[in-house]
């Protein structure tokens, strides 16, 4: 009879130990932060639709610096477990057009767009175009781009509100 309980206390427990140790998809949930607010995006990646309402980052600065050229910057961030968006817009005081950063993952999908230049003879890789129209405290930004593939993002993001950024680099 002891025989018999140790036995099967033995399996129990390597089955708990097997159990515990197999692999698990286990989602968890992004916190959300206080610098978070609404965010609508409602974009076509490639021809398959992108569609998320909820919180995310939403920021501006009036006065940043790219590549050594003052700009006014807006920069957003969409992430959950299986996919994100992130664009950083710049526009820039004494250049005439915008310059973008835009990617997007789902599953395990990339797509990059970049357009932007350094002006020291570097040029973009990437193709399209970003409007911006302030609405209230927020404002929709409309994208219509190209990655260097030629993979089409079309669509709009839409914050509520922006927060300010921290500075990097001091």
């Amino acid at each position: 009879m002891r025989i018999q309980n140790k036995i099967v206390l033995g399996i129990a427990i390597a089955l708990a130990i097997t159990s515990a140790a197999s692999p698990q998809t286990r989602r968890v949930p992004v916190p959300v932060t206080p610098d978070e607010v609404g965010m609508t995006i409602a974009l076509q990646v490639a021809g398959q639709p992108y569609h998320f309402e909820g919180k995310a980052a939403c920021q501006h600065a009036p006065l940043a610096s790219i590549y050594n050229v003052m700009a006014e910057m807006w920069s957003l961030r969409q992430i959950d477990p299986q996919r994100a968006v992130t664009l950083t817009l710049w526009h820039p005081r004494k250049m005439s057009s915008d310059m973008f950063l835009l990617s997007v993952q789902t599953g395990n999908k990339g797509y990059i767009v970049d357009t932007m230049s350094s002006g020291k003879g570097s040029s973009a890789v990437s193709s399209g175009k970003v409007s911006f129209t302030t609405s209230g405290a927020g404002g929709t930004f409309t994208i219509d781009a190209k990655t260097r593939d030629g993979a089409a993002i079309t669509g709009t993001i839409k914050c509520s509100a922006f927060t300010a950024p921290i500075a990097e680099g001091g």
